[in-house]
């Protein structure tokens, strides 16, 4: 929405895809950040599974699959989207994985804000913990997650 300089500015009604919306905002229709969290844990998980938000069947969407996925300890691996997945950046995609699950916890006191998201994917945040069943990610060095990006802007090939 565009607002000159001055002007005031109402919205009416949020809009929201299907897979996209927080459990909590369609109970509250409060928009906080923790929504927007979820929202993009959501983007996350889409980036690295290649699914879509909706997928599943009509009781389930990506990221209330992802966390079953987590709950029953399967290979992170086995979800990673096979058409951007090399040997190099497993490790990491299997990290954006995690933190988009993180960020689509049930609870939205679980959720991390975005100033933690921020911290965890430059690698300053390497003990954060995902709230349930476990899920914690502490086993290895603060290795940032967008270590990757060249000066230009432009993404680097894993391989260097």
């Amino acid at each position: 929405m565009l607002v000159k300089q001055g002007e005031l500015a109402t919205v009416s009604a949020v809009a929201g895809s299907l897979g996209y919306m927080a459990p909590e905002y369609a109970q509250t229709v409060r928009v906080t950040e923790k929504i927007d969290v979820y929202s993009f844990g959501v983007v996350l998980l889409e980036l690295t599974t290649g699914k879509a938000a909706n997928y599943g069947d009509e009781d389930t969407c990506l990221a209330k699959w992802a966390w079953r996925h987590m709950q029953e300890e399967k290979p992170i691996v086995d979800v990673l989207d096979e058409e951007i997945k090399e040997p190099c950046c497993v490790d990491e995609m299997g990290d954006v994985f995690k933190l988009g699950v993180f960020c689509t916890s049930i609870s939205p006191s679980e959720r991390p804000n975005m100033k933690e998201i921020l911290q965890i994917l430059l690698g300053r945040n390497p003990r954060w913990v995902c709230g349930r069943k476990n899920m914690r990610h502490a086993e290895h060095a603060s290795t940032p997650l967008l270590n990757s990006s060249k000066s230009d802007g432009s993404l680097a090939s894993c391989n260097g």
